[in-house]
């Protein structure tokens, strides 16, 4: 029975090309499964006018991304792509806003409600770090406090990713924790890796930012034990790109061929890697901006089946101790690192059963609630 249509709506790019993309269609497995269709509005980083589908994909439409301030301002006080959707579909019953700017919510509050249509949002992340100019920096860091504090108070209902959002939206009118989920029936799951026999290989994926990752700790560290028969594998960044993130890091003759910067890859090519790994690894410090959100990396390579070594940021502390993998460091230093590094190549692993503990059936009865 089709209980309507879920719009869901944010700067996510389609179909698969970012984490949050990721995140929003797994979401919207769990509607359809509860009898929802889902329709999907994103960014894109091509320059066109106007609402377009996004090639390939039913349900799916993408916008340009502002390049301009002018742009920027006129998009977060405008919700028309929404509207084109509504007009398109006809049965809306829900929006979900994903990480959009106050104003935005506001903004679709207003207009929505007067059709009957709830207005809810999906946070994943409180900060004030962006790109762009100085205006924007000043609104982002504007807006964390407003998005932080008083979302939930605009909001129909609130979709938060971890137990520290939990507690700060706890007033909710509605109220979900989902954190980011995965499909393990994809096939992207139970591809077939290629093998390194005698080699233990650590793996990296993602963009660090200099701020959010400490990429050059687990280099460092990663040199200073330069046990033989190792191998890093880093994706999403080239050896360039490491070096501008990281100006000051430096990396041994001795030990570079052991390290290699694959560049982007895609989402189904990442998960083959990580699938062949034998540990994954990232450090994260411990601030509010990494504890109020949920690293989509630990979700994957858990789901994986693979230990990791990370710190003890957000909620995955309680994964790692239940599964029994991994190593959660006490702290950041470069020696914490290099000895869990130590003792995962001394007890490696050879398990790696697919965890179901992020699929996204697991989540259908708490979805149903909020959906209600």
């Amino acid at each position: 029975m089709n209980k309507g249509t879920i719009i869901y709506y944010g700067g996510f790019s389609l179909p698969d090309k970012s984490a949050s993309a990721n995140r929003v269609v797994s979401n919207g497995k769990i509607f359809e499964k509860l009898g929802y269709k889902t329709v999907f509005i994103g960014a894109s980083e091509d320059s066109f006018d106007g609402l377009r589908p996004v090639a390939g994909c039913e349900n799916m439409f993408e916008h340009a991304h502002p390049k301009s301030t002018k742009q920027w301002l006129r998009h977060m006080l405008s919700v028309e792509h929404i509207e084109t959707v509504i007009e398109k579909y006809g049965d809306v019953k829900k929006i979900i806003l994903y990480n959009v700017p106050m104003f935005t919510l506001m903004k679709a509050k207003k207009v929505f409600s007067k059709r009957n249509i709830e207005v809810c949002y999906d946070c994943t992340e409180w900060t004030k770090d962006t790109d762009g100019s100085l205006p924007k920096r000043i609104f982002k860091a504007f807006d964390e406090i407003l998005i932080s504090n008083f979302s939930h108070r605009v909001a129909d209902g609130m979709i938060a990713i971890s137990s520290m959002m939990e507690k700060k939206y706890k007033k909710a009118k509605k109220l979900v924790v989902l954190p980011p989920l995965v499909d393990i029936n994809d096939e992207i799951w139970h591809q077939k890796p290629d093998l390194h026999e005698g080699i233990f290989e650590f793996c990296f994926a993602g963009i660090p930012d200099g701020k959010k990752e400490s990429l050059d700790k687990v280099v460092e560290a990663f040199c200073n034990v330069n046990k033989k028969n190792t191998f890093l594998r880093i994706i999403g960044i080239t050896e360039n790109d490491f070096n501008k993130i990281y100006p000051e890091s430096y990396i041994p003759k001795n030990v570079r061929n052991k390290i290699t910067f694959t560049g982007r890859l895609s989402h189904e090519e990442t998960i083959k890697y990580v699938l062949g790994c034998d540990c994954y690894i990232f450090i994260r410090r411990s601030d509010k901006r990494n504890n109020a959100g949920f690293p989509t990396k630990f979700a994957e390579s858990y789901t994986c089946g693979v230990p990791v070594i990370t710190t003890d940021v957000s909620d995955v502390g309680e994964y790692i101790r239940k599964s029994g993998k991994g190593s959660l460091l006490k702290d950041m230093t470069v020696q914490s690192i290099s000895e869990a590094i130590l003792y995962q190549i001394e007890n490696k692993t050879r398990d790696k059963t697919l965890n179901t503990a992020f699929h996204y059936e697991s989540f259908i009865r708490q979805t149903e609630n909020f959906l209600k």
